[in-house]
């Protein structure tokens, strides 16, 4: 657990870096910047495109007044009047559909679709086949089906999660319970896998207190599963999820599928459920942490971002040289610490020689939901200026959603 928790935070910590290395002169979107005036995908710079009519499609493809690009390669041939997006990886123009860059051989570009959700569908087709999201031509009938919940599709003679079918499964009285579960009269089914112990009848997920529908853990009559895996000893009936990666019944308290050593009548976690601790003890994930004082101990947002009154922690680790009594949670990401703005991404060196900050301005500064903060004179997006756009225009969730589909399509850009 402590080794899947440290590699997710430092992933995060590490592309928040990587990003910066770009900042030179303009992040375009999320993988394309433009580095002392030249055009960059990802680190690669690309010598050879147009400048002045490079326009940014989505995060992997792109084009200029000559060609069309997936990521820094151009698609031969690609016809630039008729060339439009069809989902994440793929892409036609009135010859050809691609994937990835790549003609998919005997796909028909006149009538290949996306199925289910616009932006979560995982299946694609067009007059004859049906085809995964990595470009496979599966065995379902084209003129029998049915899209469920993006992950399943039905014919007249098979399931399939995700691409792949699901062998011995009652398409009379298939359901999809959730998220990977479903079941059918006779057995219940984690991804495209029968459950072998698990009671169809009484099979149920167990959602998190806030309702967000973290589908962490399951159970059924007689046990609990993590991710399909029973947990040895837990007790089913009164087994809840009390965070993001915690549970508890009426005996332990559980992360992941091991038992905490922790007093389960004077346990505390937080919104976040990213701590927890006791009267003795804090724990990040399964982890003790070593020195924390659980008096003064508390988290501080969503990222793996705490203090107590003698030092800052970043998952289980000391942050060096940074002072509690300075450090604030504004909201997201963002944090105030000795009244500047900090971006999480920069915490990866707070502690160390490079003091990254944001300009953001500690007095009129506003959280506005997601990576999205404003001041009196910008609106921000993961701490970097969001060019052209004035503060006053975000006022719901729906203004972020439209402006964060325009920053992936690189319609908006950002500036350091």
């Amino acid at each position: 657990m402590k080794k899947i928790i440290a590699a997710i935070v430092l992933l995060v910590l590490m592309a928040s870096c990587e990003k910066k290395e770009l900042m030179d002169d303009n992040i375009l979107n999320g993988t394309y910047a433009k580095k002392f005036h030249i055009i960059h995908y990802k680190t690669i710079p690309m010598y050879d495109v147009d400048k002045n009519s490079f326009q940014i499609l989505s995060f992997d493809y792109a084009k200029d007044k000559n060609h069309v690009y997936f990521g820094d390669e151009e698609i031969k041939n690609a016809d630039l009047a008729t060339f439009e997006l069809v989902g994440e990886y793929f892409s036609k123009d009135k010859n050809h559909v691609y994937y990835r860059g790549n003609i998919l051989d005997g796909a028909d570009p006149k009538s290949f679709v996306r199925l289910g959700s616009a932006e979560a569908g995982k299946y694609y087709r067009d007059k004859k086949k049906i085809y995964n999201r990595e470009g496979k031509a599966l065995g379902i009938d084209v003129r029998v089906y049915k899209i469920i919940d993006n992950n399943y599709v039905i014919d007249n003679k098979s399931v399939y999660f995700d691409g792949k079918k699901i062998k011995g499964v009652s398409r009379l009285s298939f359901e999809v319970i959730g998220d990977v579960y479903s079941k059918d009269n006779n057995h219940v089914y984690i991804e495209d896998r029968i459950l072998e112990e698990a009671n169809p009848e009484t099979f149920q997920i167990i959602y998190d207190q806030s309702k967000k529908k973290n589908i962490v853990y399951t159970k059924d009559f007689f046990n609990v599963y993590y991710y399909g895996e029973i947990i040895n000893g837990a007790d089913a009936e009164t087994f809840e999820q009390i965070g993001n990666i915690y549970a508890k019944d009426k005996n332990n308290i559980y992360t992941a599928n091991k038992v905490l050593d922790i007093n389960i009548n004077k346990y505390k976690i937080w919104e976040n459920g990213i701590y927890i601790k006791d009267d003795e003890k804090v724990y990040w994930g399964d982890n003790v942490i070593n020195g924390a004082e659980p008096a003064s101990f508390e988290e501080l947002g969503e990222e793996s971002l705490a203090k107590d009154k003698s030092h800052v922690y970043s998952g289980d680790v000391i942050v060096n040289n940074m002072d509690p009594r300075y450090l604030k949670y504004i909201g997201g990401p963002y944090y105030l610490y000795k009244n500047e703005v900090h971006y999480l991404g920069n915490f990866a060196v707070l502690g160390k020689k490079r003091k990254l900050k944001t300009n953001i301005d500690p007095k009129t500064c506003i959280y506005i939901a997601d990576e999205f903060i404003k001041d009196k004179k910008h609106v921000y997006y993961a701490g970097q200026i969001l060019e052209n756009t004035n503060p006053d225009s975000i006022k719901s969730l729906e203004d972020v959603k439209e402006i964060k589909k325009k920053i992936l399509n690189g319609i908006l850009n950002t500036k350091s």
